[in-house]
């Protein structure tokens, strides 16, 4: 699927699975859905598709600076869902996720970054930067790799095997791609506002 398509699924996946209770918790799930939902595709940005996917990598930056900003103006501390205390594991974590984003440019489209494997190292590294984000990222993850694999070509689920999995369902451009990126970004508005009259009902 397109990266928008992504980004919104990966966001309602994220709010369904947990529906977090608090600011904080929302704001950090709505980020990690978004962050989640788009990183495999760091290896299209040098394909045919690299508008499309470098839009798909700017998205979720923004949104995590949105909600970043929404929760310190709600009266919630930015920092207080960082692991601040321990700063070593910050930077280790954020050195981890840029690596990984490096192998995933380095490779093959729906190789390396469309696997389980790679998810669950996303989703480490992101833990030791923002642990509240940390699950939404791996539903968003998830999410992203379930899309892709109803689409035409293969995608390497469990590397570092070559097999590649593909239900030829769709093409990733096509109907269901438009269809996906309504449900999931109308779902993520509707979603977010029932979690919002629960937190400030």
């Amino acid at each position: 699927m397109m990266g928008k398509t992504h980004v919104a699924v990966g966001v309602l996946v994220a709010l369904l699975v947990f529906q977090p209770i608090t600011i904080a918790a929302c704001a950090a799930t709505i980020a990690g859905g978004a962050l989640g939902g788009s990183a495999a595709d760091i290896d299209a940005i040098k394909t045919d598709h690299n508008h499309d996917a470098l839009l798909g990598q700017l998205i979720p930056v923004g949104i995590t600076g949105a909600m970043l900003l929404v929760e310190h103006f709600l009266g919630e501390s930015i920092t207080s869902s960082l692991q601040d205390p321990n700063r070593a594991a910050m930077v280790a974590g954020a050195a981890f996720y840029f690596v990984l984003l490096a192998k995933g440019y380095a490779s093959g489209h729906r190789t390396f970054t469309h696997s389980i494997l790679t998810a669950v190292l996303f989703t480490v590294a992101i833990y030791l930067v923002w642990p509240m984000a940390a699950p939404g990222y791996f539903a968003g993850y998830l999410s992203h790799l379930l899309l892709d694999s109803l689409n035409r070509k293969d995608i390497r689920l469990f590397y570092p095997l070559k097999k590649g999995i593909s239900l030829k369902l769709c093409y990733a451009d096509g109907k269901a791609n438009s269809v996906l990126c309504w449900v999931g970004t109308t779902g993520s508005v509707v979603m977010t506002a029932l979690l919002m009259l629960k937190v400030f009902g």
